[in-house]
């Protein structure tokens, strides 16, 4: 009994440093591509300038007190804010759940795949607003991956493995070796289609920027799950173009941002990476059967 209420205080922790990290990225998302700093000043409001004091600036809580209003102007707060806090809440609750409560990792692959994910969001409400994925985010996330990766080799431990084991069975190296083998795995299957797509369409269909999102991925979850995570987003993209050709709003040189699809590919695969990568596992074994 005493294990179970400190696992869901544990977990209301997590949850709780969610929104707060969540409150961070909305930060992130506003001043990356309109280059400014993330750091100084201090919060305030895009349209008055006016600063947002602390108790102005409690996740999810200042919004619905505020009724989504600026406190000095009076000016409209995107929804865009309480979403953010809300979807980074919920993914550092359903990690926390599945890979430290349920899987036994460590924290430092927790820690890894949390940072992943709030690349990933930024990434992904920059790219709907502006269709662009800032280099910033994806060089430092890139360069992120082998260095956690030889710091903290149990990210690479062996494919589908959960068991609480050591995590120096996989050696500095061979982690090393394994995140850059994942970035050029994930990165190389998208450029292949922006090639193609070039060929095809003879317009951009995928742009580079989705390249070195898809290797910033593989660098964390390494080869396998970023083969996964590839063939998984086309079907959240074919869903979400559905929807738009049902309202009517599907048009010839209608331009569909494509990271959100990447990063909810990637954020459903990370907390269910044992089943994928055994099914992975499972169709290269019955392929090698048949061309042996």
């Amino acid at each position: 009994m005493e294990i179970h209420v400190l696992c869901l205080i544990l977990l209301t922790l997590a949850v709780v440093f969610g929104l707060i990290m969540g409150s961070f990225l909305n930060v992130c998302i506003f001043r990356i591509p309109r280059n400014e700093s993330i750091v100084w000043p201090g919060s305030h409001c895009p349209r008055c300038g006016g600063i947002i004091g602390w108790y102005d600036n409690i996740p999810l809580v200042s919004y619905f007190l505020l009724k989504g209003r600026c406190r000095s102007c009076s000016g409209e707060i995107s929804p865009r804010y309480p979403l953010v806090e809300v979807l980074t809440g919920l993914m550092f609750g359903v990690f926390f759940y599945s890979l430290v409560l349920k899987a036994g990792e460590p924290l430092s692959v927790y820690a890894a795949y949390c940072l992943l994910g709030c690349a990933l969001l930024v990434s992904s409400f920059i790219d709907v607003e502006l269709y662009v994925i800032p280099n910033e985010i994806t060089y430092l996330g890139m360069v992120f991956g082998p260095v956690f990766s030889f710091i903290f080799p149990a990210l690479h431990r062996p494919p589908g493995s959960y068991a609480a084991v050591d995590a120096m069975e996989v050696g500095r190296w061979d982690a090393l070796a394994s995140s850059l083998c994942g970035m050029l795995v994930a990165g190389g299957l998208v450029l292949v289609f922006v090639v193609l797509g070039q060929i095809a369409l003879r317009r951009e269909a995928m742009g580079m920027g989705d390249v070195k999102l898809m290797a910033m991925i593989g660098g964390i979850v390494g080869w396998k799950l970023s083969v996964m995570v590839f063939f998984i987003a086309p079907f959240f993209a074919l869903l979400f173009s559905l929807q738009l050709l049902l309202r009517g709003q599907l048009e010839k040189g209608h331009k569909i941002p494509y990271a959100p699809f990447l990063s909810i590919a990637a954020l459903v695969a990370i907390p269910l990476q044992g089943p994928l990568i055994r099914f992975l596992d499972s169709r290269i074994y019955i392929f090698s059967l048949l061309w042996s």
